[in-house]
């Protein structure tokens, strides 16, 4: 095959071993596993024998993984999948076969799959990637778009330089969406396989607190908000487009500490995020909300 899977999972064994139950055992399938769990990659590689899992010491977010799980991988294609992405071993033949019969030049790719087309559809992050106006369909075999989803990315090898695809500074969120910027500016495609469907569990791929891990959510999405317009727009544009949020989620952070602390941990960690990218500190420091006790 010229298709390896690629998938990025942290301590989510139970949703690691479901989508690899999917997947079967003909496809090869590299896991970067970001902790140091030696019993899920001896649990994995002895249940899923085409599988290799790679552990990271410690938490080092998704682009990094996703970096070096690439520097692995020899085939032309890497599918860079979600643990909580549901995609069966003969959907990956027959995307292989689209591939081959179009013979479309492009950099990324993904299958259809069910939230795509909202994530699409109401793009609010940046202008610069088209808004599209039609909706995808099966009337075509492949649709030709600005933005993809980071839970599944087909990604062309051969179109990159070098194995840091993914900028690094990116802890979560964002990742992908720099990365169709920077397809559109070198002028390559990003298509999806409309005949090729699969599902996709949103959020579901997080074994743990869920309390905490909203917290990680609210932390990184206004980090890489804030850092995504900076690095393509500076700082000054970046700041003023954040500026009322800041404001709004320090306010709201105080007054609902007496009234509801989901709404308070909301804020909060907002707020947190964003002062966190406009000071200038590293996104892995939300790794801590993941693993110590701070609610």
């Amino acid at each position: 095959m010229n298709i390896t899977i690629l998938i990025i999972s942290y301590r989510s064994i139970k949703k690691l071993d479901q989508c690899l139950y999917n997947i079967g055992k003909k496809i090869n399938v590299i896991i970067v596993e970001n902790s140091d769990n030696k019993n899920l990659k001896k649990e994995i590689e002895k249940k899923y024998p085409n599988s290799k899992v790679i552990l990271n010491n410690s938490n080092l977010g998704y682009s990094t993984a996703a970096n070096i799980g690439i520097k692995e991988i020899k085939t032309k294609y890497v599918l860079l999948i979600n643990t909580d992405i549901l995609i069966k071993d003969y959907q990956v033949l027959e995307l292989e076969k689209e591939i081959e019969s179009t013979k479309e030049d492009f950099s990324l790719a993904t299958p259809y799959h069910d939230d795509l087309e909202d994530f699409i559809m109401n793009n609010n992050f940046d202008k610069f990637l088209e808004n599209r106006k039609t909706l995808l369909n099966d009337s075509s075999k492949i649709t030709k778009i600005d933005l993809l989803k980071g839970c599944s990315i087909l990604i062309n090898l051969n179109k990159f330089d070098d194995n840091k695809i993914f900028d690094q500074n990116y802890f979560f969120f964002f990742e992908e969406i720099d990365l169709c910027r920077q397809i559109k500016e070198k002028g390559e495609s990003i298509y999806v396989f409309n005949k090729i469907r699969i599902k996709h569990e949103n959020a579901k791929g997080f074994e743990g607190d869920a309390i905490r891990y909203q917290n990680f959510r609210n932390w990184n999405y206004l980090w890489s908000s804030f850092y995504y317009n900076k690095k393509h727009y500076g700082f000054l544009t970046s700041f003023l487009k954040h500026l009322g949020k800041l404001l709004r989620f320090g306010f709201f952070s105080i007054l609902f500490i007496p009234f509801s602390k989901d709404k308070f941990r909301k804020y909060k960690f907002c707020f947190l995020g964003l002062l966190s990218s406009i000071i200038g500190r590293n996104s892995n420091l939300s790794v801590k909300i993941l693993e110590e006790k701070i609610l």
